[in-house]
């Protein structure tokens, strides 16, 4: 409209951090676990993949904190999202499944091709019908069916925790409400004190809604609300919630010390103090845009990172490497290369198949379009 300004685009920097560090520690984690290129690397530095091995996937959870952090701010910038529930889950469900089902048809695709040369767990066992219908469903944990590739199971369980979120909101009469905040901080609460402390449940959504709901109380209790004035404060009852959930936490440490929660608790803390929107600027530095890069293709980097561990482990073999025979630079030539060529799949990826602007997409909504 003449006469008004255009902001540019709002983006979270700090967000750009967290997911851009914790992927990499989840990459290297799995890098860790499968295949002799693993064991080579164990091999050439015992305690730095050994860390690795034995905490590495607790960075997860700072994808469950963030998690909760957006679905709180787009349910509660968005009267329709909550008083529709239905249409909201169905919405996330159709943005997460086109990138998923073609990473699994990709995993697929690799074990089959590259099976003579993969080691006994990086093999399995080409999938059945019910495997693929559990993994469309996003309940393959629940189920009890065997995962088809590393990570997947975090796609499902994002998906199981935001249609949770989005119903208690939907029930509660919305994210701006004090009965939606309260019920989110008990159920936050109940997680952190009981149901995180059986693995049992871990299929299951409240086992991990501790770390989402501290990331859901971080929004709603940060320094400035959504499209309020510098001078604004937020709600002191979220706050109050909020500093009761992170007291909770600790308390929850104190009974059962679980490094996951502690590293939840610290990560809602950081977002609740300076998790706040900044904007593109033309002359950002190289080093700005390329931790944005890193953080928007998180998803993807999760997605295809383990199509690029089996290629990596077969090329291991295949060219007659062994984790026994492999010297400290082979091992860690090949960790490199592997890392490496999964960021640059991760950026195929995204430009390719889960970016918005990705070709398919555009296609289809010019087909859409011209009915």
């Amino acid at each position: 409209m003449p006469g008004t300004a255009v902001l540019p685009a709002a983006r979270y920097p700090l967000l750009d951090v967290l997911k851009a560090l914790a992927a990499q520690f989840i990459v290297l984690h799995h890098f860790s676990v499968y295949g002799p290129v693993s064991q080579a690397l164990h091999a050439a530095l015992p305690d730095v993949m050994g860390l690795l091995y034995e905490h590495g996937l607790i960075a997860v959870q700072v994808f469950f904190v963030i998690g909760g952090y957006l679905a709180a701010r787009g349910l509660s910038a968005s009267a329709d999202a909550w008083r529709a529930p239905g249409a909201a889950i169905f919405k996330r469900y159709a943005r997460l499944l086109p990138p998923y089902l073609v990473a699994l048809c990709v995993v697929m695709l690799c074990m089959a091709w590259l099976r003579p040369w993969l080691t006994a767990d990086l093999a399995a066992p080409a999938p059945n019908w019910g495997q693929w219908l559990a993994h469309m469903a996003m309940l393959q944990g629940i189920l009890g069916t065997e995962s088809l590739s590393a990570g997947v199971w975090y796609v499902a369980m994002d998906f199981q925790l935001f249609a949770l979120l989005t119903l208690m909101l939907w029930l509660s009469g919305g994210g701006q409400r004090k009965r939606a905040k309260t019920a989110v901080a008990a159920l936050c609460t109940v997680s952190l004190l009981v149901f995180n402390r059986y693995v049992e449940l871990d299929n299951w959504a409240v086992y991990f809604f501790g770390a989402y709901g501290l990331g859901a109380l971080a929004w709603w209790a940060r320094r400035q609300p959504l499209n309020a004035t510098p001078a604004a404060p937020a709600s002191a009852y979220a706050q109050t919630l909020f500093v009761l959930a992170l007291a909770v936490g600790l308390l929850a440490l104190t009974i059962d010390f679980r490094e996951r929660i502690a590293l939840a608790i610290g990560v809602a803390l950081t977002l609740a103090g300076w998790g706040t929107a900044s904007h593109q600027q033309a002359n950002q530095s190289k080093t700005q845009t390329t931790v944005h890069t890193l953080g928007v293709q998180s998803y993807a980097l999760f997605l295809m990172h383990f199509p690029v561990l089996l290629l990596t482990n077969a090329a291991f073999t295949w060219f007659g490497f062994t984790p026994e025979t492999s010297s400290a630079s082979v091992a860690l030539s090949w960790g490199i290369a592997g890392w490496a060529a999964s960021l640059w799949a991760a950026n195929l990826f995204y430009r390719w198949v889960e970016s918005p602007t990705a070709p398919w997409r555009r296609a289809l909504r010019g087909v859409l379009g011209r009915r």
